[in-house]
């Protein structure tokens, strides 16, 4: 495998976002610092937030961050797209803004691409956790079970939504626009059915402090998004 050479990395980090104004500028300097001389862009692709998150971007008036306001299109997966279409590095980085996942792990990501072509964030592999409630992580686990068990344990953390690749992936693996997280697990098994490397790097996943969540607590949001994802995950098992 053809190893990448840092000097040549150019690291495009993807931050989908939607009313995340008390969240987006700490991320942001946070991931900036993180990766320090390396040679990156930060694309912020927003859904037109009432809060106005698209213009705290805009007002930081830094070259390196782009901010794409949408005003037509919604959805996770589409805003993630969206930013890969526009990324001008050879490796792309996508997660959210809202601090669940600490900017600071990507460079770690970014280092495995040397001998990686997908680097997935985890909360089930070793230097992993996640903070969420009881409730919450059990329905998680329990999902990234059923989707071991049905389409191979070569991934833990099949609904992760944090990942770093090489820009040249997407040429072969095609990334839904549908859906809200079912997206991340089309990709991750278009990407071992493409034999790429994978590789999971452990994450400790912290529950936001500031804003909302997209997906509440309740009951029947979590056995909805449930029942939505192993309908998914059935549908890829038999070739659909």
């Amino acid at each position: 495998m053809k190893v990448l050479d840092k000097e040549r990395f150019k690291v495009s980090v993807i931050f989908p976002s939607y009313n995340e104004s008390e969240n987006i500028e700490e991320a942001i300097r946070r991931v900036s610092k993180s990766l320090g001389r390396q040679l990156y862009e930060v694309i912020v692709v927003d859904d037109n937030s009432p809060d106005q998150t698209w213009k705290i971007v805009r007002n930081m008036r830094n070259p390196k961050y782009n901010v794409i306001r949408r005003t037509k299109e919604r959805g996770l997966a589409s805003a993630i797209a969206r930013g890969i279409e526009e990324a001008k590095g050879n490796v792309v980085v996508w997660m959210d803004c809202d601090l669940g996942v600490p900017p600071e792990v990507v460079p770690k990501l970014v280092e495995k691409l040397k001998t990686y072509d997908v680097a997935i964030g985890s909360r089930y592999v070793s230097g992993g956790k996640d903070s969420r409630t009881f409730f919450r992580k059990s329905v998680s686990y329990l999902m990234n079970l059923f989707a071991s068990c049905m389409l191979g344990f070569k991934v833990r953390d099949y609904t992760s939504g944090f990942a770093a690749a090489r820009k040249k992936v997407f040429d072969k693996v095609k990334f839904s626009k549908h859906g809200f997280g079912e997206y991340f697990i089309d990709f991750v098994y278009g990407c071992i059915k493409g034999n790429y490397r994978l590789v999971e790097v452990g994450y400790k996943y912290k529950y936001r402090k500031w804003g909302v969540s997209k997906l509440d607590n309740s009951l029947f949001t979590l056995l909805k998004f449930g029942i939505q994802y192993a309908y998914r995950i059935i549908k890829i098992r038999l070739g659909n």
